[in-house]
């Protein structure tokens, strides 16, 4: 019995190691230093509160079902206008997608806001990673760069965005 018990540890951990595998976990983040060329339109829904408050999540929910239901085109974008562990578990934030213009009717609840150019911003990039674990990658790597780069936080600009194509990147600013 104990021996089936082990065989079976082995072949859970071999799948869980495959499917990090599969999702992309082994990839690194590309991460560089830029000044944003041109706007980001963002299509969604504001939110102030808890990160661990239900409403929280279901903005995300809203925003994924309105991509896959083709209410917008555009990629899965979060917008974080302060850093929650500075606020003590309260973000700031904008949830929904980035799109192409402003000429797309918006699904109910649903508002557009502008990131505008000339942002300075890091910028990490992970492409076939899935947007479950590209945030895990992208955080530590933009922070690695803002620090050894001895550059300072603006901590009003955190941008994330998850293509359908498997591309992520996730913007990060910088004074």
């Amino acid at each position: 019995m104990v021996r089936y018990l082990f065989l079976a540890i082995i072949l859970l951990t071999l799948a869980a190691a495959g499917t990090y595998v599969y999702l992309g976990g082994m990839r690194e983040p590309r991460v560089t230093l830029e000044t944003t060329a041109a706007p980001v339109y963002l299509a969604g829904q504001p939110y102030h509160g808890s990160v661990r408050s239900e409403a929280f999540g279901q903005l995300f929910r809203k925003a994924k079902d309105v991509q896959t239901q083709q209410q917008l085109r555009g990629d899965l974008a979060n917008l974080y206008l302060n850093d929650s562990e500075a606020a003590h578990d309260t973000i700031t934030a904008f949830i929904g997608l980035a799109v192409a213009d402003t000429t797309q009717s918006l699904p109910s609840g649903f508002r557009y806001r502008l990131v505008p150019a000339g942002q300075r911003v890091v910028v990490a990039r992970l492409t076939d990673v899935s947007y479950l674990l590209a945030p895990n990658k992208l955080y530590p790597a933009a922070l690695a760069a803002v620090k050894a780069r001895k550059l300072t936080q603006r901590g009003d600009l955190y941008l994330e965005r998850f293509g359908t194509d498997g591309a992520s990147e996730m913007w990060l600013g910088v004074k």
